[in-house]
Protein backbone atom coordinates (compact mmCIF):
# COMPACT_ATOMS: atom_id res chain seq x y z
CA UNK A 1 0.00 0.00 0.00
CA UNK A 2 1.36 3.39 -1.13
CA UNK A 3 1.82 6.30 1.44
CA UNK A 4 -0.91 8.36 -0.79
CA UNK A 5 -3.41 5.11 0.09
CA UNK A 6 -2.22 4.68 3.44
CA UNK A 7 -2.68 8.43 4.16
CA UNK A 8 -6.36 8.18 2.58
CA UNK A 9 -6.88 5.10 4.09
CA UNK A 10 -6.07 6.35 7.69
CA UNK A 11 -7.98 9.68 7.16
CA UNK A 12 -11.25 7.58 6.26
CA UNK A 13 -10.74 5.79 9.71
CA UNK A 14 -10.24 8.56 11.54
CA UNK A 15 -12.99 10.56 9.80
CA UNK A 16 -15.52 7.55 10.49
CA UNK A 17 -13.84 7.83 14.43
CA UNK A 18 -14.60 10.94 14.65
CA UNK A 19 -17.85 11.22 13.68
CA UNK A 20 -18.62 8.49 16.05
CA UNK A 21 -17.21 10.70 18.89
CA UNK A 22 -19.01 13.86 17.66
CA UNK A 23 -22.32 12.22 17.61
CA UNK A 24 -22.15 10.72 20.93
CA UNK A 25 -22.72 7.17 20.36
CA UNK A 26 -22.03 4.66 22.97
CA UNK A 27 -21.52 0.99 22.87
CA UNK A 28 -24.68 -0.62 21.51
CA UNK A 29 -25.52 2.18 19.52
CA UNK A 30 -26.06 0.80 15.70
CA UNK A 31 -23.71 3.97 13.73
CA UNK A 32 -25.22 5.01 10.09
CA UNK A 33 -25.17 2.63 7.41
CA UNK A 34 -22.28 2.41 4.68
CA UNK A 35 -24.19 4.51 2.38
CA UNK A 36 -24.64 7.02 4.84
CA UNK A 37 -20.95 7.09 6.16
CA UNK A 38 -20.24 7.32 2.60
CA UNK A 39 -22.93 10.72 2.05
CA UNK A 40 -21.92 12.34 4.67
CA UNK A 41 -17.88 12.07 5.24
CA UNK A 42 -18.23 12.69 1.31
CA UNK A 43 -15.61 9.52 0.59
CA UNK A 44 -16.45 6.03 -1.33
CA UNK A 45 -18.65 3.13 0.04
CA UNK A 46 -15.82 0.37 -0.91
CA UNK A 47 -13.45 2.99 1.48
CA UNK A 48 -16.07 3.12 4.23
CA UNK A 49 -16.38 -0.61 4.09
CA UNK A 50 -12.63 -1.23 4.26
CA UNK A 51 -12.59 1.32 7.33
CA UNK A 52 -15.61 -0.26 8.54
CA UNK A 53 -13.71 -3.67 8.82
CA UNK A 54 -10.58 -2.36 9.85
CA UNK A 55 -12.56 -0.97 12.77
CA UNK A 56 -14.37 -4.25 13.22
CA UNK A 57 -10.58 -6.22 13.59
CA UNK A 58 -9.36 -3.61 16.33
CA UNK A 59 -13.02 -4.16 17.98
CA UNK A 60 -13.99 -0.88 17.03
CA UNK A 61 -17.53 -1.93 15.81
CA UNK A 62 -18.98 -5.37 15.41
CA UNK A 63 -20.64 -5.39 11.64
CA UNK A 64 -23.32 -7.80 11.29
CA UNK A 65 -24.70 -9.00 8.13
CA UNK A 66 -27.39 -7.42 6.84
CA UNK A 67 -27.88 -5.49 10.42
CA UNK A 68 -25.75 -2.88 10.55
CA UNK A 69 -22.67 -2.16 12.38
CA UNK A 70 -22.56 -0.81 16.06
CA UNK A 71 -20.07 0.57 18.99
CA UNK A 72 -18.41 -1.95 20.75
CA UNK A 73 -17.12 -1.42 24.55
CA UNK A 74 -13.70 0.02 23.91
CA UNK A 75 -12.73 -2.62 26.38
CA UNK A 76 -14.74 -5.66 24.95
CA UNK A 77 -11.18 -6.76 22.77
CA UNK A 78 -10.39 -10.23 22.03
CA UNK A 79 -7.33 -10.18 23.92
CA UNK A 80 -8.99 -9.66 26.95
CA UNK A 81 -11.02 -13.01 26.42
CA UNK A 82 -7.56 -14.37 25.59
CA UNK A 83 -5.91 -13.36 28.79
CA UNK A 84 -9.56 -13.90 31.20
CA UNK A 85 -9.13 -17.82 29.69
CA UNK A 86 -5.38 -18.22 30.35
CA UNK A 87 -6.31 -16.92 33.60
CA UNK A 88 -9.29 -18.45 35.01
CA UNK A 89 -8.36 -22.33 33.14
CA UNK A 90 -5.42 -22.30 35.39
CA UNK A 91 -3.25 -22.72 32.72
CA UNK A 92 -1.06 -19.68 33.49
CA UNK A 93 0.28 -18.86 37.40
CA UNK A 94 0.64 -15.03 39.17
CA UNK A 95 4.08 -14.94 37.76
CA UNK A 96 3.12 -15.69 34.40
CA UNK A 97 0.97 -12.52 34.72
CA UNK A 98 3.11 -10.36 36.97
CA UNK A 99 5.62 -11.02 34.39
CA UNK A 100 3.72 -10.33 31.43
CA UNK A 101 3.05 -6.73 33.28
CA UNK A 102 7.04 -6.15 33.94
CA UNK A 103 7.82 -6.88 30.39
CA UNK A 104 5.39 -4.36 29.14
CA UNK A 105 6.53 -1.79 31.58
CA UNK A 106 10.14 -2.31 30.66
CA UNK A 107 9.36 -1.97 26.61
CA UNK A 108 7.26 1.25 27.92
CA UNK A 109 10.39 2.63 30.31
CA UNK A 110 12.96 1.55 27.48
CA UNK A 111 10.79 4.25 24.95
CA UNK A 112 10.49 6.75 27.59
CA UNK A 113 12.75 9.84 26.70
CA UNK A 114 12.85 11.90 29.87
CA UNK A 115 12.99 9.54 32.83
CA UNK A 116 12.65 12.66 35.28
CA UNK A 117 9.44 12.93 34.66
CA UNK A 118 8.63 9.81 36.81
CA UNK A 119 10.92 11.51 39.78
CA UNK A 120 7.50 13.12 41.12
CA UNK A 121 5.65 9.61 41.04
CA UNK A 122 7.65 7.48 43.12
CA UNK A 123 6.34 7.27 46.40
CA UNK A 124 2.82 4.65 45.15
CA UNK A 125 3.56 1.91 42.38
CA UNK A 126 0.43 1.85 41.28
CA UNK A 127 0.72 5.77 40.12
CA UNK A 128 4.51 5.30 39.05
CA UNK A 129 3.94 2.78 36.41
CA UNK A 130 0.71 4.25 35.13
CA UNK A 131 2.37 7.20 34.92
CA UNK A 132 4.94 5.56 33.32
CA UNK A 133 2.36 3.34 30.68
CA UNK A 134 0.58 7.24 29.58
CA UNK A 135 4.15 8.68 29.02
CA UNK A 136 3.96 6.06 25.86
CA UNK A 137 1.29 8.18 24.46
CA UNK A 138 -0.01 5.32 22.68
CA UNK A 139 -3.88 4.24 23.01
CA UNK A 140 -3.69 0.57 22.52
CA UNK A 141 -0.34 -0.16 24.31
CA UNK A 142 -1.96 1.77 27.11
CA UNK A 143 -5.50 -0.25 26.65
CA UNK A 144 -3.81 -3.72 26.79
CA UNK A 145 -1.68 -2.51 29.95
CA UNK A 146 -5.10 -1.63 31.58
CA UNK A 147 -6.63 -4.79 31.45
CA UNK A 148 -2.93 -6.83 32.22
CA UNK A 149 -2.76 -4.43 34.97
CA UNK A 150 -6.58 -5.22 36.32
CA UNK A 151 -6.00 -9.00 36.22
CA UNK A 152 -2.91 -8.24 38.24
CA UNK A 153 -4.57 -6.29 40.76
CA UNK A 154 -7.27 -8.62 41.58
CA UNK A 155 -4.85 -11.24 43.02
CA UNK A 156 -4.41 -8.28 45.86
CA UNK A 157 -0.52 -8.99 46.10
CA UNK A 158 0.14 -5.65 46.48
CA UNK A 159 3.39 -3.78 44.54
CA UNK A 160 4.29 -5.07 41.58
CA UNK A 161 7.80 -2.97 42.20
CA UNK A 162 9.67 -1.92 45.55
CA UNK A 163 10.72 1.69 46.01
CA UNK A 164 14.26 0.72 45.44
CA UNK A 165 13.24 -0.71 42.31
CA UNK A 166 11.38 2.03 41.07
CA UNK A 167 14.60 4.71 41.92
CA UNK A 168 17.08 2.15 40.05
CA UNK A 169 14.49 2.50 36.50
CA UNK A 170 15.27 6.61 36.71
CA UNK A 171 18.73 5.87 37.49
CA UNK A 172 19.84 2.78 35.17
CA UNK A 173 20.05 4.31 31.29
CA UNK A 174 20.87 0.78 30.12
CA UNK A 175 17.12 -0.07 30.44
Amino acid sequence: MGKKQSSAFEKNITAIKTMIEHDGFVPGDRIPSERELAERLSISRPAVREALRTLAYLGIVETRHGGGSYLLNRDDHAYIEIIAHFLVTGESKFEDLAGTLRLIEHAALCKLEDRESLRDHLETDALFREVLIQSTGNDLYERIWRQVNAFYLSFGQGDLYTRAERESFLNDRSR
